[in-house]
């Protein structure tokens, strides 16, 4: 409504009036939201990849698994987190090719530990990765040794972060469905 009420010079609650007027139905504010930084601020979009080859189709159930076991569930950011190099670069082609998500929206965030070579650990991460320097996040230092792991990761740990609800809710529904099919 505000880019509407600007664009035509008027109050929103002009705008208001006329959409309830009109019995014209109004987005969600996530809509809303994903909206103006479609149009406002240029972010490209997702695309889900369609009609997928048996191996696409392996990569998507592959992808939506990794999350369902390493992913965060709430909030509005497609969130995953590992150690293991291999398992961070099958996610990100299954983001890339099957979610078809704008690579300028990827971002990186480190864990390390106080003894870690940051330098050194996110030069790695960004060549696992193809993540530019920018795109990571300032690294998130654990004090101490406290903690359950037995063996501290040579490179850390990183979470790979993709600012999208509806991708988001898009994984979770894959999940579901895959929950669905083969447990029972």
């Amino acid at each position: 409504m505000n880019q509407i009420a600007h664009e035509l010079n008027i109050s929103e609650s002009g705008v208001s009036y006329w959409l309830n007027k009109m019995d014209i139905k109004r987005r969600s504010i996530s809509d809303a939201v994903t909206n103006i930084y479609i149009t406002k601020f240029h972010k490209k979009q997702f695309k889900i990849k369609e009609n997928l080859s048996p191996n696409e189709e392996k990569l998507k159930i592959a992808g939506a698994m990794l999350y369902w076991g390493e992913g965060a569930k709430t909030g509005g950011t497609v969130k995953f987190a590992n150690s293991d190099p291999e398992m961070i670069e099958l996610f990100l082609i299954f983001l890339r090719k099957i979610c078809g998500i704008s690579e300028s929206r990827l971002r990186g965030l480190i864990h390390i530990y106080p003894d870690h070579d940051y330098i050194k650990i996110k030069n790695f991460w960004g060549k696992k990765t193809k993540l530019s320097k920018n795109q990571f996040y300032k690294q998130a230092i654990h004090s101490g040794r406290l903690g359950t792991y037995k063996k501290k990761s040579e490179y850390g740990t990183i979470t790979i972060n993709y600012s999208d609800t509806k991708l988001l809710k898009i994984i979770l529904e894959w999940i579901e469905e895959y929950k669905k099919e083969n447990i029972k």
